[in-house]
């Protein structure tokens, strides 16, 4: 791996980790003496983070982490629901056998997963978030579009992001209120009974009522009303 891909995978771990919080500096001298890297290896990475929105360049400012904000949030939901709807439609139509098998594992390992709840342990975050996630993309890996799975997990990696620094108190989203409606929303959303008449409607081969529960899974945030956004 070159030195190049190595300070892009340190780099974009720490900012969806919380460890580079939402408009913190990115300095070349607070890079360098963090990762090690020479300016190159991280000019280079840190241009292909701002082509994903994770990094931003200010002028007179230079870069920094990506702002975040509820409003930012619900506006990546609608994008991805728009994305995992059509891919949901496409694995319910083409999805063969192994298809089915990837969904039902899935769906085991996230009824084992911790449950989300404020404050929890970042390990026991991740492993709900690595197990969340993986179930809604063995749902939607059914059919053969790349472009809309590679769409699809840079979606997924905002909507962690934004998701993390509220559950874990990395950071405000909105106000104090704004935030903890979120956070209950998130947790009601979460748990495996959402997830299990998901999964049953699309082994079911039910497909409009199928994306009906997706469309409520992922429209929690439309009942909520985002206060002042704090961004970069």
């Amino acid at each position: 791996m070159s030195k190049t891909d190595q300070a892009y995978d340190a780099l974009k771990r720490d900012i969806l980790s919380g460890a580079l919080l939402p408009d913190e500096a990115l300095t070349v001298a607070t890079l360098t003496s963090r990762y090690g890297f020479g300016w190159t290896p991280l000019r280079d990475s840190l241009s292909r983070l701002e082509g994903e929105n994770l990094v931003t360049l200010v002028r007179n400012r230079g870069y920094r982490v990506a702002g975040a904000s509820f409003a930012e949030l619900r506006d990546i939901q609608h994008a991805r629901l728009a994305i995992e709807t059509q891919m949901l439609r496409d694995s319910i139509r083409g999805g063969d056998d192994n298809w089915q098998k990837r969904v039902l594992l899935a769906h085991r390992t996230l009824s084992r997963a911790p449950v989300l709840k404020k404050g929890m342990p970042a390990a026991d975050y991740e492993r709900f978030e690595v197990a969340h996630q993986e179930f809604h993309m063995a749902l939607t890996d059914g059919g053969d579009s790349a472009w809309l799975g590679r769409f699809l997990g840079q979606l997924y990696a905002q909507v962690r992001r934004h998701q993390r620094l509220v559950v874990l108190g990395q950071a405000a989203l909105s106000d104090p209120r704004t935030d903890a409606a979120l956070l209950a929303a998130l947790h009601s959303s979460a748990g495996i009974e959402h997830h299990t008449p998901l999964m049953d409607a699309a082994l079911d081969r039910d497909e409009d009522h199928a994306v009906r529960l997706l469309q409520r899974h992922i429209g929690i945030l439309e009942s909520l009303e985002p206060a002042d956004p704090l961004r970069g």
